[in-house]
């Protein structure tokens, strides 16, 4: 017997909510959402602003329970905490609390680092106590099915009689000597969480008759307040989690005994839950998950809030390009906004409807694809200018649609762009290559889907020029002519936003200042820096201690700041100077390449998040290893003496050059160059003031100069390097090999290394199954591309002179396409300057060449 009634209890609870639920789906069997949804939109957007206000008003005095319990257990906690705290407890326990168990629970969770926690007495006499406001609603309940004042609601006396009777069994059983049950409680906390519930019940039962009243209830306000507090008693009774289900259940079941439309009773049980459970609830969950995550990010040193920001970023980005979109494509089917009861107006004038009717889509929806792009380049100026366009897109969408739904998600959208605004940090926009193809893609489909949906499928057309359009002329006229004007419209605002955003553009460096240079260069120099002298480039300084220590020389291209060379300087500060470089560059929206580069400094790129790959290799001729003696130099070393028998006479020149030699080279350049054009930024050109600067080795028959090269010496690198090399056409097979081996000869006497005989492009890039795919790309263009360059025979040549080859690299940005890489290369590729900066020179008379 004891354990059949120990079986039956068990089987109480679950049996009265089946039966309920059971109930619940047999009375709403022919309810549908299209009927929910329409007397859910009678609902004017004040009064749903008004509902979800209460909603977090009736939630709000829980909180005063903890804030009366801190001060009862003397807990030292600050204001703000102690309110988070309480928010998230209360609000889980609304949700899911058993009879009070979860509440208790998290307490002892949330509190744990408070004395006196470790008991639960507190926390189990405030949850009897916040139950006295339905207690209170309970007596008097029965004072009014007693005595007749709400008649018809006798059956229900037995769920209110119960929890009186228990709540009265309780509190005598509380008051037990040996039970010691409201031991520590003092009267002070005693009437203030009494007071409390009695508040907390009030505001729920306003709420439930308020939204009663907002869908137009026709009941009166004690039975609504009567109905609420006999479903609340038997969800308390039949223990079902945060009151769900039973509740629900329970309030149509006695809803059916009234004249109230079955899904006015669902939507108004809904709403309850929406305003009363689920919003609260979502807020407990934001600020849950924000603690969390500010807790996960001291303990991995800030790098999940970097990543969450990032994910944040890129899905409001892609939010908005959906936003912007779904509007404009919305803009070309004009029977989606025929909506707008004041353009009914405007249809006998058929232009001035079509422009009402799809302009403010498509401009709305394009500012915001502008706006997007903004967001997505992270630059600062795009917050604000996002900000009024979505306010804008809201107000017109609640104007046009009058639904909420496409309001809500434009409202959520305008509170993650606000929310992102620490992810902006770019001073200016740069509208790089890659984005504009991207973007480019979108704007043209789009604007084919306006000219194909909008102009050709529009039923106004089939409308109103039915008859005219069989004659094949008027209607395509007609919407060539509105398309035309929505197109310039969208136009004027589009370069309008972009001017804006683009505005207050700033350069990246200094242009070059020499005297600055040279000081910099006596700390470190490169086969290089000569280059910085051609005057098309500009230039990055890193400084320690207001000290130059680094240098960098680029050419800005796009949004692509093109270093050539590795840093020079410092050795030591390359590694920052590079990173500060890199953020710098970034702050003003450009991507800096590292053209041409070491592998050291490859390698220093790589730990910036860059991509390399290797360009290839340049000729290095270990002097002191040198000799013309052998088999393999024969041919070199008959070359030589026949040049030597034919009167080639080898000599370094120094500067300055006076006017009869600069005339000398000037003719050979210009007949070695035969019409084509200078390159630059990676090569020297033949410019006056820039070969003044450097020695040239020249070789000469009889007074006349027969081919010349510059000489740079790199005194960090121990290296000679040779720069600008030309020769005349009549000049025998083998010159440039005198020139070499007579440099060469020079280097060496001058006390230095190596000599630098330049690039081998593609040398040796890609030979491996498993090198990168692009350089296996790069191999095959080796191999098969001598046609447009010799780039085997080039290699082929130099390795005459020497089998040290070093590699060269070029480091570039993941997030840039290595093709608009090297479309940028290939546009710089040119002398950039119409003249190099000017050298203050005095001419010597006596450097003139011997003739």
């Amino acid at each position: 017997m004891k354990k059949f009634k120990q079986l039956l209890s068990r089987l109480i609870v679950p049996t009265v909510t089946v039966i309920l639920i059971s109930q619940s789906f047999y009375m709403t069997r022919e309810i549908t959402w299209d009927m929910i949804f329409s007397t859910i939109n009678d609902i004017y957007w004040w009064q749903a602003l008004l509902l979800m206000v209460l909603g977090f008003v009736a939630v709000l005095p829980t909180v005063l329970n903890d804030v009366i319990l801190a001060k009862w257990q003397h807990y030292h906690l600050k204001r703000r905490e102690l309110l988070a705290r309480s928010w998230l407890i209360n609000v889980f326990n609304i949700n899911a609390g058993f009879v009070g168990t979860v509440g208790m629970l998290l307490r002892r969770i949330w509190f744990f680092d408070q004395k006196n926690t470790n008991h639960m007495k507190p926390y189990i006499q405030m949850y009897i106590l916040s139950l006295t406001g339905l207690f209170v609603a309970s007596a008097g309940a029965i004072v009014a099915v007693w005595f007749n004042f709400v008649p018809g609601y006798e059956d229900n006396m037995i769920w209110l009689m119960l929890l009186l009777g228990a709540a009265i069994f309780v509190g005598l059983m509380s008051f037990v000597p040996r039970f010691h049950f409201w031991q520590g409680m003092t009267r002070r906390a005693l009437v203030l969480l009494s007071g409390n519930a009695l508040l907390t019940y009030a505001l729920q039962m306003a709420l439930f008759v308020t939204i009663g009243l907002t869908i137009g209830v026709n009941v009166r306000v004690a039975i609504m307040l009567l109905l609420f507090t006999i479903a609340n008693t038997i969800a308390l009774v039949t223990m079902t989690p945060g009151t769900w289900g039973s509740f629900d259940v329970s309030m149509l079941l006695l809803f059916s005994g009234l004249a109230i439309d079955v899904e006015k009773a669902v939507v108004w049980l809904i709403l309850y839950r929406l305003v009363y459970n689920m919003m609260p609830l979502a807020s407990a969950l934001v600020l849950f998950f924000y603690r969390l995550s500010r807790k996960i990010n001291t303990d991995y040193r800030g790098v999940p809030h970097y990543v969450a920001l990032s994910v944040t970023h890129q899905l409001t980005t892609v939010a908005l390009y959906l936003a912007g979109i779904l509007l404009v494509l919305s803009g070309t089917m004009p029977s989606i906004m025929q909506r707008i009861t004041v353009l009914h107006r405007l249809r006998p004038w058929p232009i001035t409807f079509a422009l009402a009717n799809q302009l403010p889509n498509i401009l709305l929806g394009f500012l915001l694809l502008i706006s997007a792009r903004g967001i997505a380049n992270r630059v600062k100026r795009a917050y604000w200018s996002t900000i009024v366009v979505l306010i804008l897109v809201v107000i017109y969408t609640l104007i046009s649609f009058r639904q909420i739904l496409p309001v809500v998600i434009f409202g959520l959208l305008l509170v993650a762009v606000i929310l992102s605004k620490k992810t902006l940090y770019r001073e200016q926009f740069i509208h790089s290559w890659e984005q504009q193809v991207v973007d480019g893609g979108i704007w043209g489909l789009l604007i084919i889907s306006y000219l194909a949906l909008g102009v050709l499928n529009a039923p106004l057309v089939k409308h109103h020029f039915q008859r005219l359009n069989q004659l094949g002329l008027l209607p395509s006229v007609h919407w060539w002519l509105m398309g035309t004007a929505i197109i310039l419209v969208v136009t004027a605002f589009s370069l309008l936003l972009s001017r804006y955003l683009s505005a207050h553009q700033q350069q990246l460096g200094v242009p070059l200042d020499e005297p600055r240079l040279n000081q910099l260069l006596v700390l470190g120099d490169t086969h290089y820096t000569n280059l910085a002298f051609l005057g098309d480039k500009r230039f990055y300084f890193y400084q320690v201690a207001g000290q130059d220590v680094v240098g960098m020389q680029f050419r800005v291209i796009n949004n692509q700041a093109m270093v050539m060379g590795d840093p020079f300087g410092d050795k030591k500060y390359f590694a920052a100077g590079m990173q500060q470089f890199v953020d710098d560059a970034d702050v003003l929206g450009y991507t800096p390449v590292f053209y041409e580069v070491s592998e050291q400094v490859a390698m220093l790129a790589h730990e910036f998040g860059y991509d390399f790959f290797k360009l290839g290799e340049e000729a290095h001729v270990i002097l002191s290893a040198f000799s013309t003696a052998g088999k393999k130099m024969q041919n070199v070393r008959s070359v030589v003496n026949q040049a030597q028998r034919a009167g080639f006479e080898y000599q370094v020149l120094t500067p300055p050059f006076n006017q009869q030699i600069m005339a000398q080279l000037q003719a050979i350049s210009q007949e070695w160059l035969a019409g084509r054009e200078e390159k630059g930024y990676s090569l020297g050109f033949f410019d006056p003031n820039y070969l003044q600067r450097y020695p040239i080795a020249v070789l000469a028959q009889a007074g006349k100069i027969e081919a010349f090269a510059t000489l740079v010496t790199s005194h960090s690198e121990q290296q000679l390097a040779v720069d600008l090399m030309r020769f005349t056409q009549v000049a025998p097979n083998g010159v440039m090999d005198v020139l070499f081996v007579n440099t060469i000869a020079y280097a060496k006497a001058q006390g230095l290394q190596t000599l630098n005989l330049g690039m081998s492009p593609l040398a040796n890039v890609g030979q491996h199954r498993q090198s990168f795919g692009r350089e296996r790309l790069a191999n095959l263009v080796y191999q098969f591309g001598s046609k447009v360059y010799s780039f085997e025979g080039l290699h082929h040549y130099k390795s005459k002179f020497t089998k040290n080859w070093v590699p060269m690299y070029i480091a570039y940005s993941r997030k840039s396409w290595v093709l608009m890489v090297m479309i940028g290369l290939l546009k710089i590729d040119n002398k950039g300057v119409a003249r190099a900066p000017e050298m203050k020179v005095v001419y010597d008379k006596d450097n003139d060449f011997e003739q």
